[in-house]
C-alpha cells in the first residue's frame, strides 16, 4: 500500500517548520558567537550550529522516551527558537564582518565546476538507492537497525544488540542514526535516508573552501578536498547509504576551517593575511574556539574514529596557546565539544561503569568493557601486519588503492604526506602545524588499527572499504596543502597549484560510476539545490540589487519542486525498494527469507545463526520498517552480548521475546570446527509450537529457514535432544575437512618430490 498523501504533506510541513526554526536559531546564534564571520564562513557556521541544535533536541527527547513524531517536531522547533531568543538579547551590535580576500573569477568558476561534478557523481548512486533500497553491509547490519529501533522504542537509552561480535557496535556514537530515525518518525518511512548524505557532502565542500578562504586559496582547498570526496571508496560506500563517514568528514573539516579563520580574523582591511599577529594576542578569541568546539563535537558524536584527529588537534591547541591561555583555550574549545558530542560517551560510561569508549580496548588502563566473544566479521589484521610483505602490496594493496583513490594514488599519497610533513617542520602558523601533525598521526593510527587489512591471512579483503579510516588524515593534509606559503605566494604559484590539482581531480574521476540517463533530471535538480542555488543566490545578494523577495521566491520554488518530486520518490520507493533481495549481502544469503518478511507489518522477528542472518538484518524490518527485529543472545555486564550456548536458555529467550517468527541458519558459525558453533536450528526444529514457512536449502555458506511461532516453545524438549544427532553434521564435516587436508598434503609432497626428481635429472643431463 502506498503511503497516504496526507501523511506525506504532514511530514513535509513538519520538516519545513523545523528547517525554518533551525535556520532562524542558527542565524542568531552565529550572530552572537562569531558576528564578524561573513559570506561562506558565516553559512558554514550556521549549518554547523543547525546540526548541533537538531542533535541536542533529539537527544533530549530521546532521553525521556519521547522520540515520537509530535515531540520531535516540538523539540526541533522550540529549542532553536529559545536559542534565537537568547542570541537576540546578547548578540553584539555594530560588529563589522571581515570580508574575504578577492579571488579571480576563473578560479571561482573552477571550484564551482568541481563541486558540481562531485555532487553529480554522488547523486547517481543516491537515486539508485531510492529505486532499489540501501544494501551496503554496514547500513543493513547496524546503522539503519539502530535508527529504526530508536523510533520504535521512542528512546535513545536502551542498547540495541544487533549481534554477538567482538565489535559491540551498540556502543558506537549514533547521532547520524538518530537523525535517520527522526526522519523515519516524521515521514513514516525511511525513504529520505538514501538522500541524507548529500547534505553533509555539501557542507564538506563548503568547509574545504572555507579552510583556504582567508588565504585567497579557497578554490584550491576545495578542489584538493574534492579529490578525496570523489574517490572510489567514497562513491562506493557513502551515497545512497546510511554510512556516516561523510558526516564526520564534513564537521572535521569545519573544525579546521573555524580554527584557521579564527586565527586570521585580525587580517588587515586590504585582505592580506597577517601571518605575524601580535605575540601578546591570543591565537584565537572565544567565538571561533566555540564554533570549532561545536564542529568537533559533531564529528566525534558520529564516529569513534574521529577521536584521533580531533583529540590531537585539541591537545595541540592547548599546548600552543601558552601557559597563560591554555586553560581558557581548553574550556572554550572543550565545553561546546562535550555538550554537542559527549552524549553517547556518557551513555556508554553509565552502562560500563566508567568507560566512554567500550568498543575500543584501553590497554593498561583496564577500563570496564563488554566481555564479547572473539568473533569478527573478518579476521582482524591491520595494515601493519603486512608492512614487510611485498606480495601483499602487489596483489592486494596497490590494486585496491587504485580502486579507492584512482590511478594517481601514488602521487596523491606521497604528495599529501609530504605536504603535511613540510608544514609541521616549516610553517610559521602554529595552528597549521598542529593540524598537519594531526594528519600524520591519524595516518599512523590507521596503519595499526585492527581490521584495516581484515580478512583471512594473506587475503585482506576488507582493505578497500576500510581505507575510509585513512581518509581523515588525507583530508586534513589535502586542505592544508594549498596553504603552504611557497605554493601560494606569489599569486601566480597559487594559480598553477589550482590548475595542477584540477588536473589530478579530472584524472581521478575518470573511474566514476556509471551515469544513468534516466537519473539526469534528478542529478540536475539535486546539483541545483546543493551547489548552484546557494552559490548563485548568495552572489546575487552580495553583488546586485536584486530584491530580497526574489531570492526568497527562488528558495520557495526550489522547496516546492523538491516536495512535488519527493512525493513521487516516496511512492516509488515504497513500491520497489528491497524487491530485489538478491542484492543483499552480494555473496548469497537468505533471499527468500527477505522476500517473505518484506510485506510483514508490526511483527516481532527473532534472528539466530551466522553472519548471513544478521549482516542483512535491516531487510527483515519490512517495507514500512514496522517489524521489531532482534538477534537472540545473552546479555551480560557492561553491555555484553554473547551467543547462547545451550538449548534451554535459547528457548527461554525466544519465549520471553514473544516473537511471531524466527529466522535462522543451521549453526551460529559457518565453519564446523569454529569455537562457538551451536546448532540453533536443531534446538527449535521439531517443536510443535513452530511451523516451517520458508526453507532455503541450496545456498551457501549455510541454508536458512523461517519459522512461524504459534505458541510457547517447550524448553523441556532440550533434554530429549541427542547431542550426537545434533552434532553429527559437524563431526562428519570435520572428518571430511581433515581428510581433504590430508590428501592435499600428500599431493603437495608428491608434487615436490616430482619437481625435485625432474630438477635432479636436468642437472645430470647438463653435467654430461
Amino acid at each position: 500500500m502506498n503511503p497516504s498523501l496526507a501523511s506525506y504533506v504532514a511530514g513535509v510541513l513538519q520538516i519545513a517548520a523545523i528547517v525554518g526554526a533551525v535556520w532562524y536559531g542558527s542565524w542568531w546564534l552565529r550572530r552572537w558567537i562569531v558576528p564578524e564571520f561573513s559570506g561562506a564562513l558565516a553559512r558554514l557556521a550556521e549549518l554547523t550550529i543547525g546540526f548541533a541544535l537538531i542533535t541536542i533536541s533529539l537527544e533530549l527527547v530521546g532521553s525521556v522516551g519521547l522520540l515520537k513524531e509530535a515531540w520531535i517536531t516540538v523539540a526541533c522547533i522550540v529549542i532553536p527558537l529559545i536559542g534565537a531568543g537568547l542570541a537576540r538579547r546578547f548578540a553584539p551590535q555594530g560588529v563589522k564582518p571581515i570580508a574575504a580576500p578577492a579571488i579571480p573569477n576563473w578560479a571561482f568558476l573552477v571550484a564551482i565546476a568541481v563541486a558540481s561534478w562531485c555532487v553529480a557523481e554522488w547523486t547517481f548512486p543516491t537515486q539508485l538507492s531510492l529505486d532499489q533500497g540501501m544494501f551496503g553491509g554496514d547500513t543493513t547490519w547496524y546503522h539503519m537497525p539502530a535508527a529504526a529501533r530508536f523510533i520504535q522504542d521512542a528512546s535513545t537509552i536502551p542498547l540495541h544488540f544487533t549481534d554477538a561480535l567482538r565489535l559491540a557496535v551498540w556502543f558506537y556514537p549514533q547521532n547520524s542514526e538518530l537523525m535517520h530515525g527522526a526522519l523515519m518518525g516524521l515521514m513514516g518511512s525511511d525513504w529520505l535516508s538514501p538522500v541524507f548524505n548529500l547534505l553533509p557532502l555539501g557542507i564538506a565542500l563548503l568547509a574545504c573552501w572555507c579552510v583556504g578562504r582567508p588565504y585567497a586559496v579557497g578554490p584550491g582547498t576545495l578542489v584538493a578536498g574534492a579529490i578525496l570526496l570523489s574517490s572510489g571508496v567514497m562513491i562506493e560506500t557513502q551515497p545512497g547509504e546510511a554510512r556516516n563517514d561523510i558526516v564526520c568528514f564534513a564537521f572535521l573539516i569545519a573544525f579546521v576551517a573555524f580554527l584557521i579563520n579564527g586565527h586570521q580574523r585580525r587580517a588587515p582591511k586590504s585582505g592580506a593575511v597577517d601571518e605575524k599577529p601580535d605575540p601578546d594576542a591570543p591565537l584565537l578569541d572565544k567565538g571561533p574556539l566555540i564554533m570549532a568546539g561545536i564542529a568537533a563535537g559533531l564529528a566525534i558524536s558520529m564516529k569513534v574514529s574521529m577521536l584521533a584527529p580531533v583529540g590531537v588537534i585539541f591537545v595541540g591547541m592547548i599546548l600552543i596557546s601558552g601557559r597563560a591561555r591554555a586553560l581558557t583555550t581548553a574550556l572554550w574549545l572543550g565545553i561546546p565539544m562535550f555538550l554537542v558530542g559527549g552524549y553517547w560517551y556518557v551513555r556508554a560510561m553509565l552502562y560500563t561503569g566508567g568507560n566512554p569508549v567500550p568498543a575500543v580496548g584501553w590497554g593498561p588502563l583496564h577500563l570496564p568493557q563488554p566481555d564479547q566473544m572473539p568473533l569478527d566479521p573478518r579476521p582482524r589484521f591491520s595494515v601493519a601486519h603486512y608492512l614487510t610483505d611485498p606480495g601483499i602490496y602487489r596483489w592486494w594493496f596497490f590494486p585496491r588503492l587504485d580502486d579507492a583513490f584512482g590511478v594517481l594514488f601514488p602521487l596523491i599519497l606521497i604528495m599529501l604526506a609530504a605536504a603535511a610533513l613540510w608544514l609541521v617542520i616549516r610553517s610559521r602558523n602554529k595552528i597549521v602545524r598542529v593540524i598537519s601533525a594531526a594528519a600524520l598521526i591519524t595516518a599512523v593510527v590507521y596503519v595499526f588499527t585492527p581490521l584495516t587489512a581484515a580478512g583471512q591471512e594473506f587475503q585482506p579483503r576488507g582493505f578497500f572499504t576500510n581505507t575510509r579510516y585513512l581518509l581523515p588524515g588525507l583530508l586534513l593534509a589535502a586542505v592544508m596543502l594549498p596553504l603552504i606559503r611557497q605554493l601560494r605566494v606569489p599569486e601566480d604559484r597559487a594559480r598553477k597549484v589550482l590548475i595542477f590539482l584540477t588536473g589530478v581531480y579530472a584524472i581521478t574521476v575518470l573511474t566514476s560510476p556509471k551515469w544513468y540517463p534516466s537519473f539526469l533530471a534528478g542529478t540536475i535538480f539535486l546539483t541545483l539545490a546543493i551547489v548552484w542555488a546557494p552559490v548563485g543566490l548568495s552572489w546575487l545578494k552580495a553583488n546586485t540589487k536584486v530584491p530580497l523577495s526574489v531570492i526568497v521566491g527562488c528558495v520557495a520554488a526550489i522547496a516546492v519542486i523538491a516536495a512535488v518530486w519527493g512525493r513521487g520518490e516516496e511512492v516509488g520507493y515504497a513500491e520497489k525498494h528491497y524487491t530485489r533481495s538478491t542484492l543483499f549481502l552480494q555473496e548469497g544469503g537468505p533471499q527468500e527469507a527477505f522476500d517473505f518478511t518484506r510485506d510483514l507489518k508490526n511483527k516481532r522477528i527473532a534472528l539466530a545463526g551466522s553472519g548471513e542472518i544478521f549482516f542483512g538484518q535491516y531487510g527483515f524490518y519490512g517495507v514500512d520498517r514496522s517489524n521489531h527485529v532482534q538477534y537472540i543472545g545473552e546479555e551480560g555486564p557492561n553491555g555484553t552480548y554473547r551467543l547462547i550456548d545451550n538449548c534451554r536458555e535459547f528457548i527461554n529467550k525466544i519465549n520471553e521475546g514473544d516473537y511471531d517468527y524466527i529466522v535462522t541458519s543451521e549453526y551460529t558459525q559457518d565453519s564446523p570446527d569454529a569455537d562457538y558453533w551451536y546448532p540453533v536450528r536443531a534446538w527449535i526444529d521439531d517443536d510443535p509450537a513452530v511451523e516451517l514457512v520458508v526453507s532455503e536449502d541450496n545456498i551457501t555458506p549455510q541454508p536458512d529457514y523461517v519459522y512461524k511461532v504459534n505458541g510457547k516453545l517447550d524448553p523441556d524438549r532440550c533434554a530429549e535432544l541427542d547431542p550426537k544427532v545434533i552434532y553429527s553434521d559437524r563431526i562428519e564435516a570435520i572428518q571430511a575437512e581433515k581428510e581433504r587436508e590430508r590428501e592435499a598434503a600428500i599431493k603437495e609432497a608428491e608434487d615436490a618430490a616430482a619437481e625435485a626428481a625432474a630438477a635432479s635429472s636436468s642437472d645430470s643431463s647438463g653435467s654430461q
